[in-house]
């Protein structure tokens, strides 16, 4: 395979591997061969230092919520990159007594970006931070700011919706 052959290889699996995580969010099982139970609050320490520890993770740490009931882990918030929260994921997957993890409330500005998208406008642009989406530009003529904004705040993920017209 030549170089072009292989670029396109990897786009498609990043392709793929995002397609995956759009559609099948939700909840992923552990390994729980041989896992003995652990405290919820050491599982819960074992994700926050995995945050800690990747960098950009770090930042987005103060944003994500890690519940843990008897082994069950579920990750809630946003992060900045579909990698980071992908990342997370599989990580948690490792600590010791984590026996299945639930993801389908864990959000990037990313993909928040793209859905919002979906719902503006020509002419409007969008911007995620955190869950509040930003919305700049001109509103074609004929169309209400108070629609675009409901149309928007519906998206999943979406906890405020900010415009500036």
């Amino acid at each position: 395979m030549d170089n072009t052959q292989i670029r396109f290889a990897r786009f498609a699996l990043r392709l793929i591997d995002h397609f995956f995580l759009r559609c099948f969010r939700g909840i992923v099982m552990a390994d729980t061969q041989a896992q003995t139970a652990r405290p919820d609050v050491d599982i819960a320490s074992d994700i926050q230092e995995i945050m800690v520890h990747y960098p950009p993770l770090a930042a987005d740490r103060p944003h994500v919520r890690v519940t843990v009931t008897d082994g069950h882990v579920t990750l809630s918030g946003h992060v900045k990159s579909p990698i980071s929260a992908r990342y997370l994921q599989e990580r948690a997957l490792e600590v010791r007594g984590v026996n299945s993890i639930q993801f389908d409330k864990l959000y990037d500005e990313e993909t928040l970006r793209l859905d919002a998208g979906t719902k503006v406008p020509e002419g409007v642009q969008v911007n995620a931070r955190y869950g509040v989406v930003i919305l700049t530009g001109q509103l074609p003529e004929g169309t209400s700011e108070q629609e675009v904004v409901s149309a928007v705040a519906s998206v999943p993920g979406v906890e405020r919706v900010v415009t500036s017209f």
